[in-house]
C-alpha cells in the first residue's frame, strides 16, 4: 500500500504544478483531500492490514502525503494569486496621455451657507456678529434670562445636562445651551451700550428626531440696547430681514 500511496502523491502533485487558475487549485484540493478525496481513501484501507506495524506505517505515508499535497496547493495558490494580481495591475495601468477632467470645486455646507448669508444682511443694517460657547452654565442659560428654578424648560425632559464645569459654572449646574439667548447675556455683562448684536448658533434639546424636530439645531436672534430704540425699529428691521 506503500507504494500505491506514493504514486498517488507524485500524481497529486504533478496535477498541482499544472494547474493553470485558481479554480483549479480549489477543485484539486477538494478532489485530493477532502473526506471522499483519493489520498484520505487510503486511510479508509488501513483496517484491511494485517499488522499494527503495517498500518502505523501506512497511515505515517498517508499523512506524509497529504501534508506534502497541502503545502503544494498552498504555494501553487499563491503564485497563482500574485499572477492574477500582477495582471490586473498591468491592465489597470495608468495611462499619463489620458485626459482627466478638471476637478470640480467644493462648497460650504446649506446651513453654512444660509448662516453666512444671514449674517450678512444683519451686517449691512449695522449689527456685529456675536457668538459664545455651546457649553453653557445653568445661570447664562437659565436664571439670567428669568427662568427660575421651578421653569419647564430646566426639566432633563428637555436639556442635555453635562458633567463638566466650565469657568464660572459648577458640575451638575452645566448644559448644552438650548437656545443662543445666552450671547446676550454675555454679551450685556461685556459691553456698555449702544449694543447691536446678531447671534447665529448652534443649540441643543433633548428632542426624538422627527419631521419638525431634531436634537441639534440652529437659531439666530438680535439685540439691540440703545436710546430712542422704539417697535418701529423692530419692525424695519424684520421687514429688511425678511426680503433680504
Amino acid at each position: 500500500m506503500i507504494d500505491d500511496i506514493r504514486a498517488a502523491q507524485a500524481a497529486a502533485l504533478s496535477q498541482v504544478e499544472q494547474a493553470e487558475s485558481l479554480d483549479a487549485i480549489a477543485a484539486l484540493d477538494t478532489r485530493l483531500l477532502g473526506k471522499q478525496g483519493e489520498l484520505a481513501a487510503f486511510k479508509r484501507q488501513l483496517g484491511s492490514l494485517d499488522t499494527v506495524e503495517e498500518k502505523k506505517a501506512a497511515g505515517q505515508a498517508v499523512n506524509e502525503a497529504m501534508q506534502a499535497v497541502e503545502s503544494a496547493l498552498e504555494a501553487r495558490r499563491g503564485e497563482l494569486g500574485d499572477a492574477a494580481l500582477q495582471a490586473r495591475v498591468a491592465a489597470e495601468r495608468l495611462d499619463l496621455t489620458e485626459y482627466v477632467g478638471a476637478p470640480t470645486r467644493g462648497h460650504a455646507h446649506l446651513v453654512t451657507q444660509a448662516w453666512e448669508r444671514l449674517e450678512d444682511v444683519f451686517i449691512g443694517l449695522g449689527f456685529q456678529v456675536a457668538e459664545g460657547p455651546e457649553v453653557e452654565t445653568d445661570w447664562h442659560n437659565f436664571e439670567a434670562l428669568n427662568m427660575g428654578e421651578g421653569h419647564p424648560a430646566r426639566g432633563e425632559f428637555d436639556t442635555l445636562f453635562v458633567d463638566y464645569a466650565p469657568e464660572g459654572g459648577s458640575a451638575g449646574r452645566t448644559v448644552l445651551r438650548t437656545h443662543t439667548s445666552p450671547v446676550q447675556i454675555r454679551t450685556m455683562l461685556e459691553q456698555e451700550p449702544p449694543i447691536y448684536i446678531v447671534a447665529p448658533g448652534r443649540v441643543f434639546r433633548r428632542d426624538t428626531p422627527d419631521a419638525t424636530h431634531m436634537p441639534v439645531f440652529h437659531q439666530i436672534e438680535g439685540l439691540v440696547v440703545d436710546r430712542d430704540i422704539t417697535l418701529a425699529d423692530l419692525a424695519g428691521t424684520i421687514e429688511a430681514f425678511t426680503h433680504a
